[in-house]
């Protein structure tokens, strides 16, 4: 081989490597970028929004992501988690919808981002698992909504909640409102919605009963993915039909609600009643037995 071929093939080397270098710079730096992040532990999965440099704020391809991630975990026929965490990356949860996507101000584009939203709101209602919020830094306009619409919040005490949405031409469209008056009262409600840059602190959303549980600030995935550990011991069934009564009562009258009551009780009574019977002590009752039988229920 002469000289000046040595010299083609080398350079033919030096510029694959550096493209094989680039290519896989690039799969890593897209990974890294994506918007969504899954993780699988036992039978807890958790979602972490990933735009940490914008806060997390939610684009319309985050948003059309988590629909999607949401539809497969709830998807008819497959393995369903037992538990579901919701995250936010880079020591934030969300700071709500991205108003600096191209197409804020063009209404039919928002609207395809709305249709997002409202999917991701509808599938964890309909979620027939427990999802908890862990909830660090920011949680503001849709990124609240997102947390409230979680069955727990589990938060860093210093975590800031508020409503934004007046200020930047809009208003909160995903239940945050709603939430917040049947959970913490009208009065917190008004305040993150009608102050300017109010924002409430996880530490008084806890006290006021927004909030289930506050750790030390840093502390709030770890405690959240216990407690979804935790509750994904449960039976399938009874969790599917808890979290239904849960979502679908609170908003009505007692006389409704308790009609719905007795609707999962008869499916969770049907259910108990197709699995294998536990073998029981015929001779002994514990006192610590007697309480639901008691009752009738």
């Amino acid at each position: 081989m002469t000289d000046a071929l040595r010299m083609t093939e080398a350079l033919r080397m030096t510029e694959a490597r550096r493209m094989n270098r680039a290519t896989r710079e690039e799969t890593v730096a897209g990974m890294a970028e994506s918007p969504l992040l899954v993780e699988r532990e036992g039978r807890v999965v958790t979602l972490t929004l990933n735009r940490p440099r914008r806060r997390n704020a939610m684009s319309t391809g985050m948003l059309e992501q988590l629909a999607d991630e949401l539809r497969q975990l709830t998807e008819p026929g497959k393995e369903a988690p037992g538990a579901l965490v919701v995250t936010g990356a880079g020591g934030t949860f969300s700071s709500g919808a991205d108003t600096r996507e191209p197409d804020w101000r063009d209404l039919s584009r928002r609207a395809v981002r709305r249709g997002h939203f409202r999917t991701v709101f509808a599938a964890l209602h309909e979620a027939p698992f427990p999802v908890v919020a862990a909830v660090e830094g920011y949680a503001l306009g849709g990124g609240l909504e997102l947390a409230l619409a979680c069955d727990l919040v589990v938060a860093g005490e210093g975590a800031l909640f508020g409503l934004p949405e007046l200020g930047v031409g809009a208003v909160p469209g995903g239940g945050a409102v709603h939430s917040l008056v049947r959970r913490a009262g009208r009065g917190v409600a008004a305040r993150m919605l009608l102050i300017p840059g109010e924002r409430v602190r996880a530490d008084e959303l806890a006290r006021l009963g927004a909030v289930e549980r506050t750790v030390p600030d840093g502390g709030a995935l770890t405690e959240a993915r216990a407690l979804a550990a935790a509750v994904a011991e449960g039976d399938p069934a009874l969790l599917a039909a808890g979290v239904r009564l849960l979502r679908d009562s609170g908003h009505l009258d007692r006389t409704a609600a308790l009609g719905v009551e007795n609707g999962y009780w008869w499916q969770a009574a049907s259910t108990a009643s197709r699995a294998p019977s536990a073998p029981t002590d015929q001779g002994t009752s514990h006192p610590d037995d007697r309480g639901i039988s008691g009752h009738g229920r």
